[in-house]
């Protein structure tokens, strides 16, 4: 080897090293997290789930993790922001997902995948490798086929344990085009900074998606499939809007509560956005905008034995048509704001009086024009600021969810 070419792998190494132990230590308080259900209204019980650091497609791997029998994943991520999510299951269409992480809490995403109707054409992964470069410095080969030719640049070796996915690249280079097809043959890893003699193969998950969004057999590094049947869906769906549905523009949603009788809806993977939801009784209007259209929709809430549907019409400029969200999953429930308020603000705060504990008390504080403490004018924009940054000796509470806040504020508006 000539002296610069080992000069640049040893400061390579170093450099991957040095990553992955400082990153790891900021891999602790943020995850992104859920559960895996099917087109078909089953639970995944098997496959692995692959993110990539900014934005979708940039094939910037980085996190990585396993789907439980039960169908959840959750992943640590090093940092907020926006990451591609990518789920793989034998069977199903591979799911890719841009998110929005938000640092210092768990981030539960919903994910359904569409059945693979053709899994004659899907890729196939054979002859996985580990092979020791140094005692500390490992990599991993695999080989990879496809019938019809057309390969993407997901072909991934997933590290359960530490939570890593690796992007391997053909063994002549990578491609500079990753939207060309990519070629069948062998696959390497980066180098991994870890002791071959420690690892256990069963630790790694290996998988490899084409450009059509398939993705075959996934296996360990033992090279024995993970695949387990999916499991019929036994949540008992609650007759209520909250939750998580898929339309039948194969589209998924999520609507919450912002206030009684008001609804907030957003649409994952999509160019839909909601500007209001509204709930009298069984009936649901929504405005929203679609591709830069101003429509309206009103829907039904039906409960039925087998499921729970909202069913409707909507319109939109020159078009119209008939609307059907069937529910998948409900909504957590979140412990109600007086709960809450013990958990995390009673410590520094008395809810029954204005005298300090650490921080003044809190009685009476909607009923002020300005909060004690800061001055700030009192409202549920400053109060929420307040709880999600800190200030003074306050410390930020990033671990409380945007519903979880209202529910406190909700709270402290009775007292």
């Amino acid at each position: 080897m000539h002296r610069k070419a080992k000069g640049t792998v040893i400061f390579g190494l170093f450099w991957v090293s040095s990553f992955f132990l400082v990153g790891s230590l900021a891999w602790c308080d943020t995850y992104v997290s859920g559960k895996v259900l099917t087109s078909d209204g089953k639970v995944v019980a098997s496959g692995a789930v692959a993110l990539e650091k900014g934005e979708l497609h940039n094939n910037a791997f980085l996190a990585g993790g396993k789907i439980l029998p039960d169908g959840t994943f959750k992943i640590p991520l090093p940092s907020g922001g926006p990451w591609g999510l990518h789920v793989y299951s034998e069977g199903y269409i591979y799911f890719p997902l841009q998110i929005r992480v938000n640092e210092g809490m768990d981030n539960e995403t919903p994910v359904i995948l569409p059945l693979d109707s053709n899994p004659d054409d899907d890729p196939r992964i054979s002859n996985i490798r580990f092979a020791k470069a140094s005692d500390q410095v490992f990599r991993i080969t695999m080989r990879v086929d496809d019938s019809d030719g057309n390969l993407g640049p997901q072909m991934l070796a997933v590290d359960t344990k530490r939570f890593r996915a690796y992007r391997m690249l053909p063994v002549g280079g990578d491609l500079d085009d990753k939207k060309a097809n990519f070629p069948v043959g062998d696959y390497v890893s980066p180098f991994i900074p870890a002791a071959l003699d420690k690892e256990d193969p069963r630790d790694w998950l290996f998988v490899v998606a084409d450009h059509q969004c398939s993705n075959g057999p996934i296996y360990d590094g033992l090279y024995q499939s993970v695949f387990r049947q999916p499991m019929a869906h036994t949540e008992s769906l609650r007759c209520e809007v909250l939750g998580i549905w898929k339309s039948n523009f194969d589209k998924v949603y999520r609507f919450y509560l912002l206030s009684p009788g008001k609804l907030k809806g957003e649409q994952f993977d999509g160019n839909l956005i909601i500007d209001r939801m509204v709930q009298e009784q069984d009936r649901i209007t929504m405005d929203f905008r679609f591709e830069g259209k101003k429509g309206e929709g009103t829907l039904r809430l039906v409960c039925e034995d087998s499921r729970v549907i909202l069913t409707g019409d909507f319109t939109l400029p020159g078009r119209s048509g008939e609307w059907i969200f069937t529910k998948l999953k409900n909504e957590e429930i979140f412990p109600k704001g007086q709960d809450l308020f013990m958990a995390n603000c009673a410590v520094c705060h008395f809810h029954d009086s204005t005298e300090t504990k650490v921080g003044p008390g809190l009685k009476g504080v909607f009923k002020n024009p300005q909060l004690p403490g800061t001055g700030r004018p009192t409202s549920e924009e400053t109060v929420r600021k307040q709880i999600q940054q800190g200030g003074g000796k306050m410390p930020p509470f990033k671990n409380l969810k945007e519903e979880e806040i209202s529910e406190i504020i909700d709270y402290l508006k009775t007292l």
